[in-house]
C-alpha cells in the first residue's frame, strides 16, 4: 500500500478486495476488515461458474470418461489423424480441456453433442487393441445414455461458457456484471431434472457464501434506482463512497492477466532491459487489451 500512498496508507481510500473462494483468502480478508473498514471482499464471480461447471462434470462420469480418453487417441498419433480427417473432414479435431482452465470442459462436451455421429463413425475405423484409450473410448460411445446425456448438458448448461466469457471481460459497469451472474442463476434455475436443481442449488449455495457480492448487488441497485435506500450497505460505507462502485469488478480475471504480462516483463532472457524499453513495453500492452 506504500507504493500507492508513500506519504502514508489512506485507509478510508480501500473500498473492495477481490480474491478467489480458497478459505486462507476468505480468512485473510477477514483479518484486513480491521485495518480497512470500508472494504468490501468479494469472491471472484468467474470463479464460482467455474465450481458449478465442475459439479457438473462430476455428474456425468462417461462424459467425462470421452473427454479424457478421446483426446488421448490422437495426441502424437499421425496415421489416426489421417483416418479423422478422411472421416469426418468438416470438422475440427477433438478439444484436449484443462480442467483448471474455465469453459473448457464443458465446451468439449458441447462439440461431442455436435458431433456425435461424426465421432463415432471415426472410431469405427479405429483398431481398439492399439491403445487402452481407444478401446475406453470405443466402449463409452456404445453406452446407450452418453448420447443423451451429452444433449442434457448442451440444453441446459449452454449459459455456462458463454457467461464466463463476459465475466472475462474488462470495463463493464457494476450493473452489467450482475445482470450476466442474474442471467446465469436463471438460466439455471429454468434446468429439468434432478441433476438440473441440484446444479441450480450449488450456484445459489455458492452466490449465498459471498457476502460481499450481495453488498454490490444493492450498490448497484441504487446505481440503477432500483432502491432509494441503504439498508443492506455495510454501516462504514458512505454516500459518498458509492459512486466510486460503478465500474467495480465481481472477478479477478485483470489480475490474472497481469501475471502474463509480468512474467513476460521480467523473464530471465532479459538482461540488459532499460527502464525506458519497461516502459514503452508496459504502455503497448496496457494498449494492447484495449483493441
Amino acid at each position: 500500500m506504500f507504493l500507492l500512498w508513500p506519504e502514508g496508507i489512506r485507509h478510508d481510500d480501500v473500498l473492495l478486495f477481490v480474491t478467489d473462494a480458497a478459505p486462507y483468502m476468505v480468512k485473510a480478508a477477514n483479518s484486513l476488515k480491521a485495518l480497512y473498514s470500508k472494504m468490501v471482499h468479494v469472491t471472484c464471480l468467474a470463479h464460482a461458474h467455474h465450481r458449478v461447471a465442475e459439479t457438473i462434470r462430476g455428474k456425468f462420469n462417461n462424459v467425462d470418461g470421452l473427454i479424457t480418453n478421446v483426446k488421448k487417441v490422437f495426441l502424437k498419433a499421425p496415421s489416426r489423424l489421417e483416418i479423422f480427417k478422411t472421416e469426418a473432414s468438416g470438422i475440427s479435431l477433438p478439444p484436449a480441456p484443462i480442467i483448471t482452465r474455465w469453459r473448457t470442459w464443458l465446451e468439449a462436451a458441447f462439440y461431442y453433442s455436435d458431433n456425435f455421429t461424426s465421432i463415432q463413425k471415426v472410431f469405427s475405423k479405429l483398431n481398439p487393441d492399439d491403445a487402452v484409450s481407444i478401446e475406453k473410448s470405443i466402449s463409452i460411445l456404445a453406452e446407450p445414455n452418453l448420447g443423451p446425456n451429452l444433449t442434457y448438458i448442451q440444453s441446459n448448461f449452454r449459459c455456462l461458457p458463454v457467461n464466463i466469457t463476459k465475466l472475462e471481460s474488462s470495463g463493464m459497469t457494476l450493473f452489467e456484471s450482475i445482470e450476466v451472474v442474474n442471467n446465469t442463476r436463471e438460466t439455471l434455475k429454468m434446468a429439468n431434472g434432478k441433476v438440473g436443481k441440484e446444479i441450480y442449488n450449488k450456484f445459489q449455495n455458492v452466490i449465498d457464501k459471498n457476502v460481499g457480492f450481495k453488498t454490490l448487488v444493492q450498490i448497484s441497485k441504487i446505481h440503477s434506482g432500483e432502491v432509494n435506500s441503504m439498508e443492506g450497505i455495510e454501516e462504514d460505507l458512505k454516500v459518498e463512497d458509492l459512486a466510486f462502485f460503478k465500474y467495480a469488478q465481481i472477478t479477478s480475471v485483470d489480475v490474472e492477466r497481469s501475471f502474463s504480462r509480468y512474467k513476460n516483463l521480467l523473464s530471465d532472457n532479459r538482461r540488459s532491459y532499460k527502464f525506458e524499453q519497461i516502459k514503452k513495453t508496459i504502455v503497448s500492452q496496457c494498449n494492447a487489451s484495449n483493441v
